[in-house]
C-alpha cells in the first residue's frame, strides 16, 4: 500500500473509530439513551472498548493469514482508541455512576468479579497506552538495536 493510500485508509479508520462516541452524543442530545441512560452509556463505552481491543489483537494473526503487512500500521491507532473507550467507560462508571466514591468503587471491585477483571484489564491498557507514545516506541527500538 502506498503512503497516500495508507494515510487515507488510516484517516478513514480514525473516522470510523469516532462513530461510537458520536452516536452516544447524538443519543444523549436526542433523548434516546433509554430508561437508564447512565447504564446505557457505560455499557456502550465498555462494549466498544472491548470490540476495539479484540480488533487490535486480531491484527497480527490477520496480517499473517492475508499477507497484508500494512495492517500492522493500524494496530497502534486501534489500540489507542480501545484505551480511549475504556477510559471513558471507567470514568463514566467512577464519576457518573459512583460519584468518585473510592470506597464504593473498591467495594464493587472486590464484590463483583466482572468489575475486578475489567479494572485489571484497564490497568493493563494504561501500561500499553503509556508505552505506545512515540518516545517510548523509539526507546524500545533503540534498545532492540
Amino acid at each position: 500500500m502506498h503512503n497516500n493510500s495508507l494515510a487515507a485508509f488510516k484517516a478513514a479508520v480514525f473516522a470510523l473509530c469516532l462513530l461510537p462516541i458520536a452516536r452516544l452524543i447524538y443519543f444523549a442530545f436526542t433523548d434516546q439513551l433509554g430508561a437508564n441512560p447512565i447504564e446505557f452509556a457505560i455499557r456502550s463505552l465498555g462494549t466498544w472498548a472491548l470490540t476495539l481491543l479484540l480488533v487490535t489483537l486480531s491484527i497480527t494473526p490477520l496480517r499473517r493469514l492475508t499477507g497484508w503487512n500494512s495492517l500492522i500500521r493500524l494496530r497502534r491507532l486501534l489500540g489507542l482508541f480501545a484505551f480511549f473507550y475504556a477510559s471513558l467507560h471507567f470514568l463514566s462508571y467512577a464519576g457518573i455512576d459512583q460519584f468518585f466514591d473510592m470506597r464504593a468503587i473498591l467495594a464493587d471491585i472486590i464484590k463483583r468479579p466482572y468489575i475486578t477483571v475489567g479494572f485489571f484489564c484497564f490497568v493493563m491498557l494504561i501500561t500499553l497506552a503509556v508505552t505506545s507514545t512515540p518516545s517510548a516506541v523509539a526507546t524500545s527500538a533503540q534498545a532492540r538495536a
